[in-house]
């Protein structure tokens, strides 16, 4: 369990804990003091069931875009309890990927498991979504229809007692199992389906319920490929691609109570289909933008990934960047925002590669995408984050037209920021440049909001702002606090010197475990030089 654990907290250090929220500074506490909470993991793993009831997960809900009038719920998992229902599942992840159909026959793509230990990252790079899409399109070479489908609520939808069978039929410790499903139920509230979203502990123990799928449409030989709860099915007439999707939908239904996305469902033809793929662009150019067709095209087509580790990292990132300097990003950029709706995959990719933009057009770049926040709307929180993690890089008049604008959008009650994801990363911009406009704005917020989590990063900030007023003024109310801006106050009460110390050894008794790991933490790294609490 020691191993699972450590790669658990190598895997959240390295790459948050969800693929969704801000990573929690929390975060941080792990991937320095790992050997600390390594030592608590497993005394509490040996006491699960008083653990899981004098302590349960305090976890944190919010809505996250899909499109622009869809959402999702996601969940943010208390952080140690995230860290120990990923080393649970990390535990039989080996023996998850052994009874999954083999990489070998290239037709599930989603989230293989990496069984080397040393790496942080838990699945092989080499599958994923863009490989998911290339092998549909070389099927789609070799047959004359094919069949688009996902599922509709797939991780909320997701039933326990087939995850359990599933779980029943590894060569697994039975006690990991257990627990496995006894932290489930706890999640779900006693209710028999769901799974957190947006975690690697969730995506493969769903891997493992779709496998009976997967496996059932190799018995019937139907050609298929597929990527989590999207599936391509391939075939040679039209009557056989509608009973191939009759016979996946059937199966879903009676093995695993889900359903197909109605309006997400299509037979096309390969010829269709090969036009207005993801990876093509065709469907979605307007008769003024041809001249960026190909490129639009070829930007699909880089891989971004950028190893800051490796002994090539510098090469790595000129190399980058002079590719991405040969696209007219700048221009790529205001044609897609002169349509009505935005393609949401280039729309990704646009933000993806900021980052590697030159400094000539990133000014303008950043303040481009920060002021369509209607129309990039279901990509907003991705923009705030993107602006935010090359902010240092911007002049300082593009600077301030940023951070108004985005106070504004706050102040203003935007319905941008009418989701709470959105606002939690417009709060993490606005902390990359003090004022007290800003100051105001997150004040003011800080009252209105019934987020925790905004309220944790507000608290934050203020530290880092070093504003002891506003955080003196706050210490009579720790006792109200939920508990991730409980934690932040722990650490912001550094910056209050005596009367922080004072504060904190005459309220030490009512800290929890993951509390004390923070003060311990501050503790130990606020007098370094250079160094301040992180938001």
């Amino acid at each position: 369990m020691k191993k699972a654990i450590e790669r658990a907290i190598r895997n959240v250090a390295a790459h948050g804990d969800t693929d969704i929220f801000p990573f929690p500074i929390e975060t941080r506490v792990f991937h320095d003091s790992p050997d600390i909470v390594v030592k608590y993991l497993l005394k509490q793993d040996k006491s699960f069931d008083g653990f899981i009831t004098s302590q349960p997960p305090a976890n944190y809900g919010a809505l996250a875009p899909v499109g622009y009038t869809g959402f999702r719920w996601a969940t943010q998992i208390d952080p140690l309890w995230n860290i120990y229902f990923l080393s649970l599942v990390i535990k039989i992840a080996p023996e998850i990927e052994k009874a999954r159909i083999p990489t070998s026959a290239s037709c599930v793509f989603s989230y293989r498991y990496d069984n080397d230990d040393s790496n942080s990252g838990l699945f092989l790079k080499e599958y994923g979504w863009r490989s998911f899409i290339d092998q549909a399109i070389s099927m789609a070479g070799k047959y004359k229809y094919v069949v688009s489908c996902d599922i509709s609520e797939f991780y909320p939808r997701l039933n326990h007692h087939r995850l359990e069978n599933a779980l029943q039929q590894l060569s697994v410790n039975v006690d990991v199992r257990k627990k496995i499903m006894s932290f489930l139920s706890n999640f779900s509230e006693t209710y028999s389906f769901g799974l957190p979203v947006g975690g690697p502990g969730s995506r493969l123990l769903s891997e493992l319920t779709l496998n009976q799928i997967d496996r059932l449409l190799k018995f019937k030989r139907i050609p298929f490929c597929r990527f989590a709860d999207d599936f391509y099915i391939f075939a040679n007439n039209s009557s056989e691609a509608f009973k191939s999707l009759v016979y996946l939908s059937e199966t879903l239904q009676r093995n695993q109570g889900l359903q197909l996305q109605k309006s997400k469902t299509r037979i096309m033809s390969s010829a269709e289909f090969l036009a207005t793929n993801p990876l093509s662009m065709d469907s979605d150019v307007l008769p003024e933008e041809q001249d960026f067709a190909e490129e639009r095209k070829r930007l699909f087509t880089i891989s971004l990934h950028f190893d800051p580790y490796s002994p090539t990292a510098e090469e790595d990132y000129k190399k980058l960047s002079d590719e991405i300097g040969k696209f007219p990003i700048l221009e790529i950029i205001r044609s897609e925002l002169n349509k009505s709706r935005v393609n949401v995959a280039l729309a990704r990719k646009l933000i993806a590669v900021m980052k590697f933009v030159s400094d000539d057009q990133l000014d303008d770049a950043a303040k481009t995408l920060i002021e369509h926040e209607e129309l990039l709307y279901p990509v907003y929180y991705n923009v705030l984050s993107a602006v935010r993690s090359i902010f240092s890089r911007i002049n300082l008049q593009a600077k301030n037209s940023i951070i108004n604008y985005v106070s504004m959008l706050i102040e203003s009650g935007s319905s941008t920021m009418a989701v709470d994801l959105n606002v939690q990363y417009a709060v993490r911009l606005l902390s990359e440049q003090q004022s007290e406009e800003s100051m105001a704005v997150l004040v003011t917020l800080y009252d209105s909001t019934n987020s925790e989590a905004i309220r944790r990063d507000i608290i934050l900030i203020m530290a880092k702002w070093r504003n002891w007023i506003w955080l003196s003024d706050r210490r009579a109310y720790f006792r109200s606090m939920r508990p991730m801006e409980r934690r932040a106050y722990i650490a912001a009460s550094y910056r209050l010197g005596d009367e922080g110390k004072h504060w904190r050894d005459h309220t030490k008794d009512e800290f929890s475990a993951l509390e004390l790991m923070v003060r311990d933490w501050v503790a130990s790294r606020i007098a370094q030089p250079g160094w301040d609490i992180p938001i």
